[in-house]
């Protein structure tokens, strides 16, 4: 058996391309320091790691299956986002670390049960999960539910920026639909 050869595909390059996009309209909003002011805290508007990791996630061969997968992300970043912010409102009632401790717990379980109630499928109520424990742990305080509104807003830019990529490459290819669906680059 023969090892596989190696190659770029057009998906690969339009998952780049998207991932291009969303870092540089980050980086252009950081530059002209538009951001979302919390306290002494700026949060950027379009967060560049959360754009960039929808487009890796969402970027499929074409836009129905993009389309789906953007769904899907959408679907798992708002419950996991929603979770959070609950246990971020009852973590400022009871201001205990362990307490939020257990609630992590509780709140990653509630997460997966919705995500999988939102019949997503179940690798994508894991990456909710994550969502839920990024918006609860990585801040502190209130900031925390800013942190879960902007992220749901750089995930849907994320995956508006997948469609418009994928879509933009299915007409750049007219006459040869299949040319941008996993077809290798040629040297």
């Amino acid at each position: 058996m023969q090892p596989e050869e190696v190659k770029v595909s057009w998906l690969d390059v339009r998952i780049a391309v998207a991932v291009m996009l969303c870092s540089l309209t980050a980086a252009m909003l950081n530059h002209f320091g538009i951001k979302f002011t919390f306290g002494e805290m700026k949060l950027e508007v379009i967060q560049k790691m959360t754009a960039c990791i929808a487009c890796l996630l969402c970027c499929q061969d074409n836009t129905k299956i993009s389309l789906k997968a953007g769904i899907n992300r959408l679907i798992i970043t708002a419950l996991g986002g929603i979770v959070g912010i609950a246990v971020i409102l009852i973590d400022g009632a009871l201001g205990n670390e362990w307490g939020l401790s257990v609630m992590v717990g509780v709140g990653v379980l509630l997460t997966l049960f919705l995500c999988k109630a939102a019949k997503v499928p179940y690798i994508n109520a894991r990456i909710g999960g994550v969502t839920f424990v990024l918006v609860s742990c990585t801040l502190s305080g209130n900031a925390r539910i800013c942190y879960a509104v902007f992220r749901l807003i750089s995930t849907c830019y994320g995956v508006l920026v997948v469609m418009l990529v994928t879509w933009v490459f299915s007409k750049a290819v007219r006459e040869k639909p299949d040319k941008c669906q996993g077809e290798v680059l040629k040297a």
